[in-house]
């Protein structure tokens, strides 16, 4: 609402300080600048929207538009709008954007050029089309961190929310709840969580504050928004399931000369309860609110203290989401090649809060470091251990001692080099190593 006040505010101090007439404003229709658009290499064309706003006193009914690159006019065409748009109203209007000849990004130039078969009297009447040709349209996953304590009479609203996005969107949404000073507090986390007090606090992707009941809208827009790269992760535990052997793989669908990404790593379980923990609950009767969501619902009617509550997406250990790990990825980066790592959690036995392994799962994320937002993530359940699996240092024989080291690219070294490093032992292993100093 306050983006679309300030909207209008804009282009009501454009009309008015130029010398266009007040009549003039009659077809008057000015478009914003577009969401970007991912385009493959081989489609025709893909759909992307722009909003369009009237400043007209007529009621706007169509209008016709074109589409041009470095000052070459791709196409034009007449627009039929679905429902007549009235003053000071908006419309998202969906047009059709045609890939480069090669990968990279770009911007189109959208004009409206006619309202209502005349021309168009708007002060503002282009914007831009930003388009990134691609070999492929990753897909985007949806992350939300949320703050949350079972002392906080309010996180139920958080809890609801988290509830109804894993219901509603599946594997597309990454949950992952971050309790503090409470019997599932994590530590790893700490720092990260201290940089707010509030609670309860849901970040999405770390570029949307939450702050209603439900977030559908939210959570569509975020995932149009759209990444340049795939991401998939797999995890598996060591024969005596007290270490977990993690394997992201990246695949960038644009090149790339930089790479300011790094990663965060995230256990989290499912289903943890107890019968002597309560969430307090304030939101008990607050039916002003019934019916928004089941999920929050069940709040509304559930006592001020609810016992035995099963929580979900529980943060349970961490490294890097607070500073990032970076320099996993190295620049330039080629599109479509698979960049991979292994990151190991280690020790889980230490970890006294765990209360069923078959429910815990490892999510990755890839943090932009110029933006701090997370552009893509992934999810995984772990697997059992397999002979064939890359171990961590610490499993096998403890007489077996390193005989061999080499960098990524089989360049042999004679000590650990920050990276990630091919690590050989006498017992015949061969390990990933992460060195981050």
């Amino acid at each position: 609402m306050l983006h679309r006040f300030y909207l209008h505010f804009m282009m009501l101090v454009a009309v008015f300080s130029s010398t266009v007439s007040v009549k003039a404003q009659d077809n008057s229709l000015i478009p914003a600048a577009g969401q970007k658009v991912y385009v493959p290499l081989s489609a025709k064309s893909v759909k992307g929207k722009m909003t369009v706003s009237s400043y007209s006193r007529k009621t706007i009914n169509n209008f016709d538009y074109t589409l041009s690159f470095n000052g070459k006019e791709l196409y034009s065409k007449h627009y039929v709008l679905p429902e007549p748009l009235g003053g000071y109203d908006n419309a998202i209007v969906e047009i059709d954007v045609p890939p480069y000849t090669e990968l990279g990004e770009d911007n189109l130039l959208f004009t409206i050029t006619k309202v209502n078969g005349e021309r168009n009297n708007a002060t503002i009447g282009y914007a831009n089309v930003p388009r990134v040709t691609v070999t492929k349209v990753p897909k985007r996953k949806v992350v939300v961190e949320e703050y949350t304590g079972m002392w906080c009479g309010y996180c139920p609203r958080g809890i609801a929310l988290m509830e109804n996005l894993a219901h509603t969107f599946g594997d597309e949404f990454i949950g992952i709840a971050v309790h503090t000073y409470d019997a599932l507090h994590c530590l790893d986390y700490s720092e990260k969580a201290n940089e707010e007090r509030s609670r309860p606090l849901l970040w999405m992707n770390r570029s949307r504050k939450l702050t209603y009941i439900v977030a559908a809208d939210e959570f569509k827009a975020e995932q149009a928004a759209g990444a340049d790269m795939d991401i998939e992760v797999s995890a598996m535990w060591d024969k005596e399931k007290n270490n977990i052997t993690v394997t992201p793989n990246v695949i960038f669908r644009v090149n790339r000369e930089e790479a300011p990404y790094g990663f965060a790593y995230v256990l989290t379980e499912d289903g943890m309860s107890n019968p002597r923990w309560y969430q307090n609950n304030n939101h008990r009767g607050d039916i002003q609110y019934r019916g928004v969501s089941k999920e929050f619902d069940y709040f509304i009617d559930a006592p001020g203290e609810i016992y035995n509550l099963e929580n979900n997406f529980v943060a349970i250990a961490a490294e890097g989401v607070k500073t990032a790990k970076a320099d996993l990825l190295k620049a330039p980066i080629k599109a479509d090649e698979v960049l991979s790592h292994t990151y190991f959690f280690k020790n889980i036995k230490s970890q006294g809060k765990i209360q069923d392994k078959s429910k815990l799962s490892v999510c990755v994320l890839l943090i932009n470091l110029n933006t701090g937002q997370i552009e893509n993530a992934a999810k995984c359940s772990i697997t059992e251990f397999s002979a064939t699996a890359i171990s961590p240092i610490s499993e096998g024989s403890r007489t077996a001692v390193e005989t061999a080291r080499y960098t990524l690219d089989g360049r042999r070294i004679m000590a650990p080099q920050k990276g990630i490093n091919i690590v050989k032992y006498s017992d015949g292993r061969v390990s990933k190593e992460v060195v981050t100093n």
